[in-house]
């Protein structure tokens, strides 16, 4: 449906425009196919919970055994709601600093500074590609 490309040089506006109609196309069509999917999609859960209900195997068992948890049970036993304190402890009031002048500036050195901590743990030279990367 696309025009020949030799006719982009003697009518590029048309070209322009059959080209624009015809990726419209081509879009609705897509669309149309991924709605049609959805859909066929959504009719064969129907079918299948219809069959289950005929067959009397409601039982809520989901995928192959497996199904959506609940509230609680997302929450797990590692927070129990009744076992969050209404307020967290902090540091003391007298170790708080309000203001960041307060606070000793570490000093860095020269060769930290070249330096840097990899995964494991150990100190290595920072490389340098092209003398621009540090």
């Amino acid at each position: 449906m696309l025009p020949p490309a030799r006719e982009f040089w003697s009518h590029p506006f048309k070209f322009a425009a059959t080209y624009v109609h015809v990726y419209k196309l081509h879009t609705d069509y897509v669309s149309a196919e991924t709605v049609e999917r959805r859909k066929k999609k959504v009719d064969d859960v129907q079918k299948r919970s219809r069959y289950r209900k005929a067959h009397g195997l409601e039982n809520d068992e989901g995928f192959g055994g497996w199904t959506a948890k609940t509230d609680a049970e997302l929450l797990g036993p590692a927070l129990p709601s009744q076992d969050i304190p209404d307020r967290i402890e902090g540091p003391p009031a007298d170790k708080i600093v309000t203001n960041a002048a307060d606070v000793e500036p570490k000093s860095v050195s020269l060769a930290a500074k070249d330096q840097y901590v990899d995964f494991e743990g150990k100190r290595r030279p920072v490389k340098k590609w092209l003398g621009i990367w540090e």
